[in-house]
């Protein structure tokens, strides 16, 4: 069982790698990053089962990484602070381990790792996520904070996503802005494939949003709805892009 420890206090990751090995004999714990964008490189690189995650990293907070790559596996999240519940489990945690991590705390981990993999099967690569939220069928609203008022909006009102430093726009059709807890990696899973497409890193875009589109030194340049700038198509996004729009 490869399993992969995101810590950057090195004492920390040592009691932890020595609770997981004791807790499973088969645990082969091959490698420990100290930073988001370390554990992302690795995590590109190679495959691993499980991962135990300190949330407050050297260079950042872990969700950090799952902007950059969706997370390949279940994540136990091991962390000094209460806050950040919610955020792990929307990034596949299937526990939330507060420090200092007990024996019997690892131990847990485990049985729920196990169990997972009776619920989902032999494959136990698959993404968590997608197994629950494909019991519910595509997001249809989004429930939206101002101030002390609480209101919804449709995804049919929703002309396009995008990052802007740590937080997600989401742009309707009217022109209005507004802030959501989803990450993009999380809407492209959540929504409607035939009617949402991740055309490059920072913006996500409805179907119906599309106004034009031009060619231009063989870069796709996108007019959007309720946007008065063109927007690119990442280079590595075109095929998909062309497929996209010929359903």
């Amino acid at each position: 069982m490869k399993i992969l420890i995101v810590e950057d206090e090195p004492i920390a990751a040592e009691r932890l790698k020595s609770l997981i090995c004791a807790s499973r004999a088969d645990a082969d714990v091959g490698a420990v990053e100290a930073s988001c964008e370390g554990a992302a490189q690795r995590l590109l690189r190679e495959n691993y089962d499980l991962i135990f995650m300190d949330i407050q990293l050297e260079d950042g907070l872990c969700f950090d990484i799952f902007e950059a790559i969706d997370p390949p596996c279940p994540v136990v999240f091991c962390t000094a602070f209460d806050d950040y519940a919610l955020q792990a489990f929307k990034a596949n945690g299937i526990e939330y381990l507060l420090k200092p991590v007990r024996a019997d705390d690892v131990n847990e981990a485990f049985d729920r790792y196990e169990a997972l993999k009776l619920q989902l099967g032999s494959d136990t690569k698959r993404d968590v996520a997608k197994a629950i939220d494909a019991v519910h069928g595509p997001k249809q609203r989004f429930l939206i904070r101002a101030g002390n008022r609480l209101f919804s909006i449709s995804v049919d009102e929703t002309a396009w996503f995008e990052t802007r430093g740590r937080d997600i726009a989401l742009r309707t059709f009217d022109g209005r802005d507004f802030y959501i807890d989803d990450t993009l990696n999380e809407l492209e899973r959540k929504l409607d494939a035939a009617r949402f497409f991740r055309i490059n890193r920072q913006r996500l875009v409805a179907i119906d949003a599309v106004e034009d589109i031009r060619i231009e030194e063989g870069r796709y340049q996108v007019k959007l709805a309720a946007d008065p700038s063109p927007v690119l198509v990442s280079r590595d996004r075109v095929s998909d892009f062309r497929r996209w729009l010929d359903r």
